[in-house]
């Protein structure tokens, strides 16, 4: 049964209610939920423009979802693009799904995770999960954003992730963890560790791909076929950990029965980026290789290898090359494929 209240303990309650707002006198609004993601975008491009950069983000799509589902099953709570599947456009979704807690989270969170988007999207950045000597992450685009609380909770700190955003030179001021003494163990990644993912392009269909037994890179020319252009194996180093200034050289050993033609050769390519008004643009910034100077013939076991003298931290990712030049038969197997520092 519904109890009727007297109308003045209402009124009386209104009046109370009223008289408590009044009294206030710096009222703290309750954040929305779901605030305008604009909001963001102008806190991202004052940043930019206290750093001596004007940006503009208005050809960047951003819009909430209620989920966000990759092709390979997985839901994260956000995503950029620098260039969608579908679109073609640089784009941010930010997810409304209830597991995520965005309508939870603090303002400065929502911008911490706004942000690495950003990276994605805009800076053309990808997961770097290298960490300080603190045993915090080196910048905002870890893949644990959700994890890390550092963000927020020193002006300091936050000044240096914002810092190391927009340029990944910051981190050369700090104590970075590169994971390995590199006097001791100056090895960055060694092909047979299954560090990292290979891929063969087939100079089209001419050459064909293949692994050793002791998981070895073989390359062979395919019979009454010629190939015009060159075979390789390759694969793409996204964030290399690696010191400022540091020696980086590629290095193999190579073996044939018999390769007859031009032969084959190593190379290294380094990329950066370069930020621009509309978005950052991924470039070539280094390579080196052998390939104007081939081997051919009988092999065995014989060394080549490239070198980088000063290697920089703008360096967004690397890509190591085994390769057939364009014109040779037989089969070459790159054996030991590893990339070395000296610091």
């Amino acid at each position: 049964m519904k109890q009727a209240y007297p109308k003045i303990l209402l009124l009386a309650f209104i009046s109370i209610f009223s008289f408590s707002c009044e009294e206030k006198e710096d009222p703290v609004p309750t954040p929305s939920f779901y605030p305008d993601l604009s909001t963001f975008v102008d806190r991202f491009v004052a940043e930019a423009k206290a750093r001596g950069l004007t940006l503009d983000l208005s050809a960047v799509d951003i819009a909430y979802v209620d989920e966000i589902k990759f092709a390979d099953g997985t839901i994260p709570c956000g995503a950029g693009w620098t260039i969608h599947p579908n679109t073609g456009k640089r784009t941010i979704l930010i997810s409304k799904s209830v597991g995520c807690g965005w309508a939870t989270l603090s303002d400065l969170k929502r911008e911490q995770l706004f942000f690495h988007e950003i990276g994605h999207a805009f800076l053309n950045r990808t997961h770097d999960n290298s960490s300080l000597c603190d045993g915090t992450p080196v910048t905002l685009m870890n893949s644990m954003v959700y994890a890390n609380s550092d963000y927020d909770a020193e002006p300091a700190k936050k000044e240096y992730y914002l810092d190391e955003l927009f340029d990944r030179l910051a981190a050369n001021e700090e104590c970075i963890n590169f994971g390995q003494n590199w006097d001791t163990n100056p090895t960055f990644i060694k092909h047979q560790t299954g560090v990292g993912t290979w891929n063969f392009s087939d100079s089209k269909g001419t050459m064909s791909g293949s692994r050793s037994p002791a998981d070895a890179l073989v390359i062979s020319s395919i019979s009454d076929k010629t190939s015009t252009e060159t075979g390789y194996w390759y694969s793409q180093l996204e964030m290399p950990n690696i010191p400022e200034g540091a020696k980086v050289t590629l290095r193999t050993k190579v073996s044939s029965i018999g390769l007859t033609g031009p032969g084959a050769a190593i190379g290294l390519r380094l990329y950066d980026t370069e930020l621009q008004n509309t978005g950052a643009l991924t470039k070539q910034s280094i390579v080196v290789s052998t390939e104007a100077s081939p081997i051919s013939g009988v092999l065995d076991k014989v060394t080549l290898e490239v070198s980088i003298p000063n290697f920089t931290r703008k360096t967004t990712y690397m890509i190591p090359f085994a390769v057939m030049m364009p014109g040779t038969q037989g089969e070459a197997i790159f054996e030991d494929f590893e990339i070395v520092v000296e610091v």
